[in-house]
């Protein structure tokens, strides 16, 4: 298999709609559809040989839905900040801080919730605050 600009163009269009790890899902669908070995889908992308017995197995039932299954964000853990949120962000509206280190002093002090100093910085940036080392 040659890899064109047609191709790695198809692989962004499907990894913008469903992901990396989808797009390479759907490829390795249609190279399977197609009569593509498993041996060559593996070593062009690395897939193992588990995934694509997984795959041709759902193929094979027409029932590819669960390949593309993950988990729901709403089952992930969220960050106990938020449930802080309203008093962090008036506290660092009247008073912001200057660098992560005191944000992340203050923010303990406010809700008692200790978080390492990259997860504070990630907090801040989501509320659309940056702020120096």
């Amino acid at each position: 298999m040659v890899m064109t600009k047609a191709f790695e163009l198809l692989l962004v269009m499907l990894g913008k709609h469903f992901g990396k790890r989808g797009a390479k899902i759907v490829v390795c669908l249609v190279l399977m559809a197609f009569g593509i070995r498993n041996s060559e889908i593996r070593e062009k992308f690395g897939t193992s040989y588990d995934s694509l017995r997984k795959y041709r197995s759902a193929l094979e039932s027409g029932d590819i839905d669960p390949l593309f299954v993950t988990n729901n964000a709403d089952s992930r853990m969220k960050s106990k900040l938020l449930n802080y949120d309203e008093i962090i962000m008036d506290d660092f509206d009247k008073n912001p801080p200057s660098t992560v280190r005191e944000a992340q002093a203050r923010i303990e002090a406010l809700t008692g919730v200790k978080r390492n100093l990259t997860r504070v910085r990630a907090y801040l940036k989501k509320r659309g605050l940056k702020i120096g080392q």
